[in-house]
């Protein structure tokens, strides 16, 4: 196939599924995939609904298909352009094929061409079915073009008293992105992200449209991806590179992972905080003092035992809430009684070249219980070295859990290696090496 910009493509028209005014829009957005070679229309040009096409395909060198309407509410135009879609496939004189419709009778052909290795780009309104939306490797909605379209002018009067139209990335014609796509958009920046997070925008956007092929970003009121991106803050880190063309820059994506508070630890007091509690139990003891000679001397006698003990004990760290929590976990995984232990691999969870590649890994099945229900900072022992990693929780498929190039080292991340995880709490996780 050729290079991308040099495809040949036939565009077939159902003029009784497009207006007549948007066209040359169509016809601009296909350029904008390659060449159109073949540009035909078909309807029941005895019609005078389709009468007002006529001027247009002059203009544009469309090869208009007369196909009469055999029966009352039958369409036969379907069959006429199914037909000449194969005769042309099968002349292998094109790369790529656009059908511009929005009827569901064009599933199979969009499915039968790219079975035989040719681009399919369908063209139609938001009420296209969603088979015929997904059959097509880019599907584009027409009502994107009505933003910039400005209305056919009488006279040259009138067309300078017509208004401006509205830009693309007006914020009055944004439209929110909907939670299973913001997700999916989500998975796919982790998907093609490399150890530290970044992902390519060019990357994301090929990917991303083939799982999504009718998604724009002019469907949500922006002119470009990258607009898009910065749009949603939130969600989402931006960061523009300089490349050896100093007017090209390239955009790299990351997704924001929201740490938990419970998972911060608390800052240190600082000395005005000290020197308060000191003087505050200093207070509390000579408040505390008893009233008579006896009690004081027993009081002193047994501070001297105190003392004595404290001494004895100087070189022992009192444990943590935590610490104590955390060594229980590890006892009780020694004795195999642990339902907070997995081990690698298992039924549908392994270490896969990929996964090396990135420093992750990927959690599936049984194990998503285990972890958290949502994207956060975890985090990681690896032997005596604790390190911060990156936890991403998916809906669907699998959860990713990335360690970092240094953890991955240090674990020692490798190709189908055993390896056995154990969750401390909710913010903690040991990882071994079984294999070494």
């Amino acid at each position: 196939m050729a290079e991308h910009g040099d495809l040949q493509i036939a565009i077939l028209i159902d003029a009784d599924n497009v207006s007549y005014r948007k066209i040359e829009e169509i016809l601009n957005e296909v350029k904008r995939y390659g060449i159109p070679t073949i540009k035909r229309i078909y309807g029941d040009w005895t019609n005078p609904y389709v009468e007002k096409w006529k001027d247009k395909l002059l203009t544009h060198a469309i090869t208009p298909i007369q196909q009469y309407s055999y029966t009352q509410g039958k369409n036969s135009t379907d069959s006429a352009l199914i037909i000449d879609a194969m005769d042309i496939l099968h002349s292998d004189r094109v790369d790529g094929f656009c059908i511009v419709s929005s009827d569901s009778d064009f599933t199979r052909l969009a499915t039968r061409l790219r079975e035989s290795g040719k681009l399919v780009i369908g063209i139609g309104e938001k009420k296209t079915p969603k088979p015929f939306i997904v059959s097509c490797d880019k599907f584009i909605y027409v009502e994107i073009f009505e933003k910039n379209q400005k209305k056919e002018p009488n006279t040259k009067k009138k067309q300078q008293n017509q208004p401006k139209p509205v830009p693309v990335d007006n914020p009055t014609s944004i439209a929110v992105l909907d939670e299973e796509t913001l997700e999916l958009l989500k998975d796919t920046v982790d998907d093609t992200a490399d150890e530290n997070g970044w992902a390519f925008l060019g990357e994301i956007g090929s990917l991303f449209n083939k799982r999504k092929p009718d998604f724009d970003a002019r469907n949500y009121g922006y002119d470009k991806m990258s607009h898009l991106f910065k749009a949603y803050t939130e969600d989402f880190e931006i960061e523009e590179r300089n490349t050896d063309k100093s007017r090209i820059k390239h955009y790299y994506i990351r997704n924001i992972i929201k740490r938990p508070l419970s998972a911060i630890a608390p800052a240190p007091a600082t000395e005005v905080q000290k020197t308060t509690s000191n003087t505050a139990s200093k207070t509390a003891e000579v408040a505390a003092k008893p009233a008579n000679q006896n009690t004081r001397k027993k009081g002193r006698q047994d501070k001297k035992r105190q003392d004595t003990a404290t001494v004895e004990n100087s070189g022992k760290e009192t444990p943590t809430v935590q610490q104590k929590e955390e060594q229980q976990v590890v006892e009780s995984v020694a004795q195999n009684d642990s339902p907070n232990r997995m081990s690698f691999p298992a039924a549908g969870n392994k270490i896969t070249a990929d996964d090396v590649k990135k420093s992750q890994i990927r959690i599936t099945k049984d194990f998503k219980p285990l972890f958290p229900t949502k994207s956060q900072k975890l985090r990681i022992i690896i032997g005596s070295n604790e390190y911060e990693g990156n936890f991403t929780y998916r809906g669907r498929g699998f959860h990713v859990l990335k360690l970092g190039k240094e953890a991955a080292i240090q674990l020692g991340l490798a190709e189908g290696i055993q390896l056995e995880i154990t969750k401390l709490n909710e913010h903690s996780y040991t990882l071994q090496n079984q294999s070494n």
